[in-house]
């Protein structure tokens, strides 16, 4: 029962361990490309803004 036990505690261990990993991947990338998001979401509104304009 404690080899079972053991298991169960080790394969919890690496579920949490890869979520971490992948939260840290996901912050990481906000970060790098946060800015080049950023910059399409500016200019599709400045595109929209334009197209209104000429309505």
């Amino acid at each position: 029962m404690r080899t079972k036990l053991s298991r169960r505690a080790a394969g919890l261990t690496e579920y949490i361990v890869i979520v971490v990993l992948v939260a840290i991947s996901l912050v990481a990338a906000v970060k790098m490309f946060g800015w080049r998001v950023q910059e399409k979401y500016i200019g599709s509104d400045i595109q929209v803004d334009q197209l209104e304009a000429t309505k």
